[in-house]
């Protein structure tokens, strides 16, 4: 290398930036006193910044090659995440559970004292058999949970695909968020969730919620970076201002864009930002959801009446024992009695581990692992698991109309100039055009091979520039363009948007301004006339257009927006600069907002087609039938609100419309009082002012119009106070307090902003209200799975519990041994996953919604789950007491020479009827509803099902076939199969004798446990917890996480110092 060549490459490292140094400029004290700025001015400001990282401030990256480079040098834009848990963890995990310690200490002292009385040829079967059960508890529990925590992975990866607006080469390219690199030049919009940090250096208007980093509740005003460095005593002001958090160019991840638009400079991405380093922090676990905590209780019960039992047949084990020790049989200091004692422990302990339905939350966690899966395959994306079951309870869907009841696909079809349906008006169309294109901000796109318009951006305004670009005007033309002085994007309050140009023939300022076409024509005293020409606008001429045209355009279920603008005159302003663009800009930002928009001249009215999404009017029907109400909130005005109402289904089209059927925001906020705080339980909280007033409007109210985000928030906050159960959607902004309030929140995944997703429970991929019918499809059959599983579990624990108690008081022994008790327990696993995965069958929509306090265990589950106990238990006495008189139970020749016990057949018997029992009872327990006699109603929609029972029945036959001493059976002949296998259909005949005997009514007063919802702070004290393990499969860390999200804000801003 050559002496020159070295200096270059010196010069070249010495002039790049480290990590530290981009980094360091997003400290909130450094940011607050100034040195931030004056780093970025020592750093050669943002045109030195940009040169340093080979990017431009006008056409960012010019090369793929310098992409890579800064992806080298500064690292990539992918999702922090905490380490996934291995396999091996999992299983340590698992180990923690103190029931099965205290078991494998007790497997162990049997093994030893099988040693010590069988020798080690034969005396290590039966510990060994144990600790094998044990360890396939231990391997299947933790596969599953290691399965479920990869497709959570997947899930939280897919919630970070989000995409964004880069200009690369001049162009505006949309790319994936995780694409981005540190020198690209990103453009923000109203609503824009920042994932990485930057450097504001075009823009306007625009005021970011830093409150998620910081604590601080106010809005933060943003400059670019250029308009900083030249306010004079920027140092002095920079001090004052930025401390009162009032303005700076730095732009923090985690923030959110709540007004404005523009472009900012990346300088720090993934792990690097702000937000990357919290979260490598503050990793959090899912919260236990309301299913879970009221499982918990039941499971608790369980627990509870399985300690008993526990004791209760030790205590008797210990009886006979003493008893026969009293009669001399064998001595009390010997081995046999210390085998005795260990047995029975370990009889006690295993029911214990089969009693406490550990499985019970576990099983919700598996069937919402299940469900959130499907429900992606079918355009719901999960955020929160708990909304998946919520959904299920959902009885009122507060919809927005754009994009979710319609197919946003937005086109201008037609069109109001110069007070008459559109002509070939050249001069107008001129000055229309060049408003549409200098007034908006969407980048839509025209593809080369089929010539058609691919909408980027807002859809009204792709249709607008559409329209322009119909009549040879590209906006391509006219931005990005230094003739632009100021914007005022549209929002929720103000409904238009603003846009100050400078005029090259009056040489001063023009605002042109589209909106709301009543709000704007209210705000027009002139109007374009014939041939161009501008005339004034009487009353009695506003009132016909709009009567005649926006009414009109209305009722044909088409949107209006109108266009102005306005010529400012400089005396008007003090002002006498003309054609100075930089002295313009200062005069155009110091004016009023509201000076800005008055006595505009009317250019046109368009009307926007937004076609009704074909599945919607069917979709509505279905809610109708599945006891949800719809109602539609949009921000249309009430007579295109209503005919689009009426199109969809949601008002009917025979009969007048009533009072409080359609209404304007407006009204009904008046009407029910707004919100007003009122104390509940020592705090402060939201409720609706009049609700006598919100319950008449509640009753018949479905169509919102001219509605804003406070008018849904109030409507939210009134229908739950009702006691409804409420999902909302919504795209913009101001929809997040609306989302997080309802139970269930929707964001749009295509057209939603970044903070509405954010706030949401679950994004709808396709923007379609078809969409949220498959979530409550979803919703209620995870109820339904969880409620199957609940009448298998508690059927095999409450006869389990029986026979073992009857067993030790009369037979002097268990009759299902501690390896046959782990085997229920992994067969109990199996159902849990055959019975938690069942698919959705349509009928679950056509019933009425789950309400807030139904019981989980229903009247018709305590019919089945006591039916079943009663004949299952009736069988097992028989093959205990009874049988030996009917058939022959001798023990076979070739087993007579081993030490087995005499009943082994018998006990054998009945352990493969109890087991041959279950499986059918797990097809009786697939049917919830009272109607449903035939037990095999739709037998075919789960495979895995069958393939469960199937595999159960053939591990049970190789048990007690080639068990032998291992699980302590004898074989059985034919007829003892044949005859265990008539036990357990006529479990099945017997189902269904008890649904057509026993009305439902009857058991309406019958409640076999106590429903109490367990509190999360309490989960991890709970009976259950107490007794089996504290995974992070179920709940350990909760409180930690919860605890964790308290302190996130005051973890923010202390990091950000």
């Amino acid at each position: 290398m050559s002496y020159k060549q070295q200096k270059d490459v010196e010069a070249q490292i010495q002039s790049q930036l480290s990590i530290d140094d981009l980094t360091d400029l997003f400290k909130l004290n450094s940011i607050n006193d100034g040195s931030s700025m004056q780093k970025v001015k020592q750093l050669g400001d943002d045109f030195g910044i940009a040169r340093k990282l080979n990017t431009d401030l006008k056409k960012g990256f010019q090369d793929k090659s310098a992409i890579e480079k800064s992806k080298q040098l500064y690292g990539d834009n992918l999702p922090v995440e905490k380490e996934p848990t291995t396999l091996c963890e999992l299983i340590l995990e698992c180990l923690e559970d103190t029931m099965l310690q205290i078991l494998l200490i007790a497997a162990l002292v049997s093994t030893v004292i099988g040693m010590i009385n069988e020798g080690v040829k034969t005396g290590w079967t039966e510990g060994a058999t144990i600790f094998f059960a044990i360890f396939l508890i231990i391997s299947i529990t933790a596969g599953n949970n290691y399965l479920k925590e990869r497709q959570f992975r997947q899930l939280r990866r897919k919630l970070d695909d989000g995409k964004c607006q880069v200009i690369r080469d001049g162009k505006v390219t949309e790319i994936q968020t995780k694409d981005i690199v540190v020198g690209d030049l990103l453009i923000f919009n109203l609503g824009d969730l920042f994932g990485v940090d930057g450097l504001m250096v075009q823009g306007s208007a625009v005021k970011i919620d830093e409150s998620p980093m910081t604590g601080e509740s106010d809005e933060i005003k943003k400059l670019p970076y250029i308009e900083m460095a030249q306010q004079p005593h920027n140092q002095l002001n920079v001090n004052q201002e930025a401390a009162r958090g009032h303005v700076s160019p730095f732009l923090i991840s985690g923030t959110k864009c709540l007004d404005g638009t523009g472009q900012m400079i990346v300088l720090a991405v993934g792990q690097n930002t702000v937000s990357g380093k919290l979260k490598q922090l503050l990793i959090q676990e899912n919260p236990p959801t309301p299913l879970q905590q009221k499982l918990e209780g039941v499971a608790s019960d369980i627990g509870k009446l399985g300690v008993l039992v526990s004791i209760l047949t030790f205590i008797a084990l210990m009886g006979h024992l003493g008893y026969d020790c009293y009669l001399g049989k064998f001595p009390f200091l010997s081995i046999k009695t210390l085998q005795i004692i260990v047995e029975s422990f370990m009889i006690a302990v295993t029911i214990i581990v089969v009693a406490v339905p550990e499985g019970l939350p576990l099983a919700v966690t598996i069937a919402l692992a299940y469900s959130v899966g499907k429900m992606k395959d079918e355009q719901n994306l999960v955020k929160n698991l708990s909304s998946c079951e919520i959904m299920g309870g959902a009885n009122n869907i507060c919809s927005d109309k754009t994009g979710t009841l319609t197919q946003n696909i937005m086109q201008v079809v037609a069109l109001w100039t110069e007070n008459q349906p559109f002509r070939d008006q050249k001069d107008t169309i001129e000055l229309m055009c060049e408003s549409i294109c200098y007034n908006s901000n969407a980048f839509p796109e025209k593809d080369p091979q089929t010539n058609k318009w691919v909408q980027i951006g807002n859809k009204t305004e792709c249709a607008l520039l559409e329209c322009a670009d119909n009549f040879g005007y590209n906006f391509n033309q006219f931005r990005p363009s230094d003739k632009v002085l100021r914007q005022l994007p549209f929002n929720s309050k103000r409904k238009k948007m603003s846009t100050v140009i400078y005029n090259q023939k009056s040489q001063y300022i023009r605002v042109y301004t589209k909106g709301a076409s009543e709000i704007i024509l209210a705000q027009c005293n002139k109007y374009i006339g014939n041939n161009g020409i501008e005339q004034m606008l009487d009353p009695q001429l506003r009132k016909q257009i709009y009567d005649n045209i926006i009414q009109k355009f209305a009722s044909d279920s088409l949107r209006t927006i109108a266009i102005a603008y306005r010529d400012l005159d400089p005396q008007s302003h003090g002002s006498n600069v003309r054609g100075q663009i930089p002295q313009l800009t200062k005069v155009a930002q110091n004016i009023p907002e509201d000076d800005l928009d008055k006595d505009l001249v009317l250019i046109a009215i368009a009307g926007i087609k937004d076609p009704i999404r074909p599945d919607v009017p069917n979709s509505i029907k279905q809610c109708h039938a599945s006891g949800v109400k719809v109602r539609m909130v949009t921000g249309d005005n009430i007579l295109t609100a209503t005919a689009i109402a009426k199109e969809c289904g949601i008002l009917p089209t025979n009969r007048e419309i009533g009072e409080w059927e359609v209404v304007e925001g407006k009204k009904f906020r008046e009407f029910v009082g707004g919100l007003k705080d009122e104390q509940v339980d020592g705090k402060t909280v939201k409720v609706v002012g009049n609700k006598e007033n919100f319950a008449r409007v509640s009753r018949d109210m479905k169509v919102m119009a001219r509605a804003s985000p406070e008018d849904k928030y109030i409507l939210v906050t009134g229908l739950i106070a009702e006691g409804n159960v409420i999902a909302v959607t919504g795209d913009g902004t101001n929809d997040a307090p609306a989302l997080k309030k309802a139970d269930v929140g929707f964001a749009m995944g295509i057209t939603g902003s970044d903070v509405a997703k954010d706030a949401a429970d679950i994004i709808l991929l396709d923007d379609n209200f078809s969409s949220i019918i498959t979530a409550m499809k979803w919703g209620r059959n995870i109820y339904d799975c969880i409620r199957k599983f609940i009448q298998f579990q508690l059927t095999v624990n409450l006869v389990a519990l029986f026979m073992s108690f009857l067993g030790a008081v009369v037979l002097k022994e268990s009759p299902l041994n501690t390896i046959e008790m782990l085997w229920v327990l992994i067969m109990d696993t199996f159902a849990s996953l055959a019975l938690a995965t069942e698919p959705p069958n349509i009928t679950v929509l056509e019933r009425q919604p789950y309400k807030r306090d139904d019981k989980i265990v229903s009247p018709t589950m305590n019919r089945t789950i006591v039916g079943g106990s009663i004949y299952q238990i009736c069988v097992l006495c028989g093959i205990l007491f009874v049988l030996p008189q009917f058939m022959d139970l001798s023990i076979p020749t070739e087993l007579a020479a081993q030490k087995y016990h005499q009943n082994v057949v018998q006990m054998s018997i009945f352990f493969q009827t109890f087991v041959v029992m279950q499986v059918f009872n797990s097809i009786t327990c697939r049917q919830l509803d009272y109607k449903t006699i035939n037990p095999f109603a739709n037998a075919c929609n789960n495979p895995l099902f069958w393939a469960v029972q199937t595999f159960t029945l053939v591990i049970q036959c190789v048990l007690i076939q080639y068990g032998g001493k291992f699980v302590k059976v004898s074989h059985l002949t034919l007829q003892q199969h044949l005859l265990c296998l008539g036990f357990g259909l006529g479990s099945l005949i017997f189902s269904i004798l008890v649904k057509i005997a026993v009305p439902e009514r009857w058991c309406q007063f019958v409640e076999l446990f106590r429903e109490q919802e367990v509190q999360s702070a309490d989960m991890d004290t709970s009976l259950t917890s107490v007794l089996r393990r504290k995974s992070t499969s179920r709940l350990g860390n909760q409180r930690k996480s919860m605890d964790q999200q308290g302190s996130q804000v005051k973890m923010s801003a202390q990091r950000l110092q």
